[in-house]
């Protein structure tokens, strides 16, 4: 029994050595692999240090962008490097401390001291209101029992009136910072404008605050009308209704889905323009369609093939009909309610100004489907002005990381590129001149 004994705790303290030098030689990597960040040697660091599979999707292009993006000015040290092993790999974290910013690292090591994953970017950090500008909360009804949370962001400076912009989320239940993982793209943009002299209405949208009631009293007649329109509607009225604002300089601003039935909320508003932010004119079922077709692996395309197909054939179903499908918490007859409209028609025959934008790293609504429709609707058009970004994703912040052109990037913090909103400033700007 002794014998037993003493080889059970020599073989405990193999595995602790052996432990301790996986860490201990995991850690003397990760050093080695940030000196080489401080000294830009992108492409020895991917050949020397990288799997084949962190390779094919982070490339040495790739990890530079991230580096550059997310690195301070002068490099102090760094800090709080620890390793972790268990059975297949070491985790080691830390931060690297410059003088005016702090990244945070993380790196998984296999059993072959190659990078399994290499994850490096700044601490979300939420904005403070910017002393250029004041918020008012304001509370929005479009329906009765249906109040909405909002602010109304204001220059600080000035005595107005001044131009404004309602901004209009995606799909899905979304607060009014339209907040998604690390990111907030809505209060970016809001602080932004008005400290480029433009007021912005933002809100909490309708499902995100009264889902489970929507759901009960309206069930499968839900349709993006009671979800996002309406209370559009509504917003840009209270912004014409106030002394503070340019009532003939209200502008609707959609995002995705927002984007999408911009045209039809100018309809009823009659607002002096729309900013189309990844937006599209073509029918919701194809955009999810390819979404379904680019992220699904290829055992599940057959499912992908289903919904379009079924999808497709809502528009010619009785409003009945559809509704006794359901698609992802969508009903049918919410995709032929969509169906009846042809937004790229409708913001054509406007004659309102459009500024339409994309990011061209948008694996949601792409440049190469979506940005290219309104091309060819607004082709020699002068009332539509379009532009694209090279490395900004569907929320308008750079795509980057081992992750690009997934979900998942979305955990990297990040804020909407400052171009984009000087962009949106510089156009609201001339078409109130």
């Amino acid at each position: 029994m002794r014998k037993k004994y003493i080889l059970m705790i020599s073989l405990v303290i193999f595995l602790l050595s052996a432990c301790s030098s996986q860490e201990s030689t995991a850690e003397e990597n990760a050093e080695a692999v940030l000196q080489q960040l401080q000294d830009e040697e992108y492409q020895q660091i991917t050949e020397q240090y990288f799997s084949e599979a962190l390779l094919e999707k982070y490339p040495a292009d790739e990890l530079q962008l991230s580096w550059e993006a997310n690195r301070g000015s002068t490099f102090e040290e760094i800090s709080n490097l620890e390793a972790a092993a268990d059975e297949e790999e070491t985790t080691v974290s830390g931060e690297i401390i410059f003088d005016d910013a702090t990244m945070e690292v993380q790196m998984d090591w296999n059993e072959e001291e190659k990078l399994e994953s290499l994850q490096i970017n700044r601490p979300f950090e939420e904005l403070a209101l910017p002393d250029t500008v004041v918020e008012e909360d304001i509370t929005l009804e479009a329906e009765e029992g249906y109040p909405l949370q909002g602010k109304l962001t204001l220059p600080a400076e000035g005595e107005g009136p001044y131009p404004a912009v309602v901004l209009v989320q995606g799909s899905g239940g979304s607060d009014m910072n339209e907040a998604i993982f690390k990111y907030r793209p809505f209060q970016d943009i809001a602080y932004g404008l008005a400290e480029e002299g433009i007021a912005v209405l933002r809100y909490d949208k309708r499902t995100y605050t009264h889902g489970e009631k929507m759901a009960e009293e309206l069930g499968p007649a839900i349709t993006v009308k009671e979800e996002t329109i309406d209370d559009a509607v509504e917003a840009a009225g209270l912004l014409q209704d106030d002394e503070r604002i340019r009532t003939d300089q209200v502008y609707i601003g959609g995002n995705s889905l927002g984007g999408i039935v911009a045209p039809r909320i100018d309809e009823e508003a009659d607002t002096a323009g729309m900013i189309i932010l990844a937006g599209s004119p073509r029918p919701l079922w194809e955009i999810l369609y390819d979404q379904q077709i680019n992220l699904l692996p290829e055992s599940l395309r057959d499912q992908a093939e289903e919904f379009r197909d079924l999808a497709e054939s809502f528009q010619d179903m009785a409003p009945e009909e559809a509704m006794e499908y359901d698609l992802g918490g969508m009903s049918g007859y919410y995709f032929h309610e969509m169906d009846q409209y042809d937004v790229g028609q409708i913001a054509l025959d406007s004659n309102k100004p459009l500024l339409i934008l994309q990011g061209e790293a948008d694996f949601q609504v792409t440049l190469e489907n979506d940005f290219a429709a309104w091309q060819d609707i607004f082709e020699n058009e002068p009332q539509a002005t379009l532009k694209s970004y090279p490395n900004l994703n569907h929320l308008f912040i750079l795509s980057q990381g081992e992750n690009k052109g997934t979900v998942e990037e979305y955990n990297i913090p990040g804020h909407v590129e400052e171009q984009v909103i000087k962009d949106m400033s510089d156009w609201i700007h001339e078409q109130a001149e």
